[in-house]
């Protein structure tokens, strides 16, 4: 209680405005103010002419903030990898019974590619484009067939008529190239003063590195097996007033709904202003979501580094306070219901630990998340899905409970990983080990992996994932697996 209480102080303290821009422009410097005398000395017997080309030469600061085309880059990966996988382990033993293990193959394939245009110094356009295998998404669709336009008929023994509708068209099959648009955006700015965003842009707010509450903007969630990616954002305008080492923002997004809507209104949008200040070494930010048809949001972040004889710290929390919920929950008598009158608290708080010890590089980041939108581990919800039971199933099949609305399901988790890199003074040797729990049902799983770096364009890596969770728990999936993977070229450019 005391942890809510302090938290709801801090929010309320905190301006309810928004986040920092990270594009900032130089001043233009005339060729005028240059003293050339001074510069040469006072040599009376040296004459310098110069020809006033300063309508044609640009400020040093124009020049570094300008392109004369357009830069592109991205990325590339490839990768092969084989393995095994048990749906039961009940001992050494079953390693070799190819009647307890699936084998799996699994090629990969991802680009991206990114456009960067700076006209001038004030205006900035950018894009970036994803594929990955497979390359093709399959659709169904109607081929044009006119002579199928329908027909009369009549009803046997009656002078009934009536039209029997044939489609239009003949079903088939078709392959569509997976091409993402990823982000699409224009920056510019009134004065170096106000700087807009205008697009499809990344917008994440949070700083939790398995989990993160207060990233309210993104469309997508954080994969805690692959923090580090990219996650997709918004189609938004961002508006952002920096001050010092302080920022004001604001964002205001389009939500997916407004595209499916049949008359879409100003009043679906989302606004979301952000303030990010400094108070002392200790990053923090406060922001608030709103949108008519979903929970209104207020949230704070903070994040703190210091370098000890112990190593490097970051430590970092985030906090998010909400009136109602929009997730459907299963009440105890079996039945759904929406909750829009009822508070709810996230918070997660975490570090990241680094130090070289003997040659050899550690690292640890751990975090713990309460979810305050979980159900209690006694509760009626718990017990459907521990159960697998067909009610829970006719929900999903009826559309009343959505597969997110089962994520989560309680209200304690963890994640760690624990890494060393330049193992034994080897710098192409690393060691890791990932692990995620429920911390109410104690179910989870752990990954441990070695991987050597034969040279730069390859790299092999073997790893194995456990299971520790039992029957009707959330990360039941299967027991134990194997996966050797082969990394082959790859990188930016």
């Amino acid at each position: 209680m005391k942890k809510i209480i302090s938290v709801l102080l801090f929010l309320l303290l905190c301006s309810t405005f928004l986040i920092a821009e990270d594009d900032f422009f130089l001043d233009d410097i005339s060729i005028e103010d240059i003293d050339f005398d001074t510069m040469f000395g006072d040599d009376e017997d040296f004459i310098e002419v110069v020809e006033d080309k300063s309508d044609t030469i640009a400020a040093p600061s124009s020049e570094l903030l300008t392109t004369t085309g357009v830069e592109w880059g991205g990325s590339f990966t490839s990768s092969i990898s084989a393995g095994l996988t048990y749906n039961q382990f009940d001992g050494f033993k079953d390693l070799t019974d190819s009647d307890k293990y699936k084998e799996e193959f699994t090629p990969t394939l991802d680009a991206s590619l990114h456009f960067n245009a700076r006209p001038t110094e004030d205006v900035r356009f950018f894009g970036k484009f994803t594929t990955a295998l497979p390359f093709y998404d399959s659709a169904k669709v109607l081929i044009d067939n006119p002579k199928y336009t329908g027909e009369l008929k009549t009803v046997p023994n009656t002078d009934d008529v009536y039209t029997l509708e044939i489609p239009q068209g003949i079903p088939t099959t078709v392959q569509i190239p997976k091409i993402k648009i990823y982000e699409l955006f224009t920056d510019f700015n009134y004065e170096n003063k106000l700087f807009f965003r205008v697009g499809k842009q990344n917008a994440k707010w949070g700083v939790g590195y398995f989990f993160s509450p207060a990233d309210l903007l993104s469309l997508e969630v954080i994969d805690p097996e692959n923090p580090d990616a990219d996650r997709e954002g918004p189609i938004a305008i961002k508006l952002t007033t920096p001050f010092g080492l302080n920022s004001l923002s604001m964002f205001i997004t389009v939500p997916g709904t407004v595209f499916s809507a049949d008359e879409p209104s100003v009043t679906d949008l989302v606004f979301a202003p952000m303030f990010q200040f400094l108070v002392g070494d200790v990053e923090l930010s406060t922001g608030v979501y709103y949108q008519k048809d979903s929970a209104p949001r207020i949230m704070a972040t903070g994040t703190y580094s210091t370098n000890t004889n112990l190593g490097r710290f970051t430590f970092f929390a985030e906090d998010v306070l909400q009136y109602g919920s929009d997730k459907n929950f299963i009440k105890d008598n079996g039945t759904i219901e929406k909750i829009d009158d009822q508070f709810f608290y996230k918070g997660t708080v975490g570090f990241m630990w680094s130090k070289t010890i003997a040659e050899n590089d550690f690292s640890l980041t751990g975090q713990y998340l309460y979810n305050g939108e979980g159900y209690l581990a006694d509760s009626k919800a718990v017990e459907l899905m521990e159960s697998s039971s067909p009610i829970l199933m006719g929900f999903i099949l009826d559309g009343s409970l959505l597969y997110s609305d089962l994520m989560n399901r309680n209200r304690h988790y963890l994640g760690a990983n624990f890494g060393i890199s330049n193992l034994f003074d080897n710098e192409d040797l690393s060691l890791s080990a990932f692990t995620m729990m429920n911390l109410v049902d104690m179910s989870g799983f752990v990954n441990p992996s070695i991987s050597y770096s034969l040279f730069d364009e390859m790299s092999i890596k073997l790893g194995s994932t456990y299971n520790f969770s039992d029957t009707g728990e959330e990360y039941l999936t299967d027991k134990l697996s194997f996966n050797l993977s082969v990394k082959l070229g790859g990188g930016n450019f």
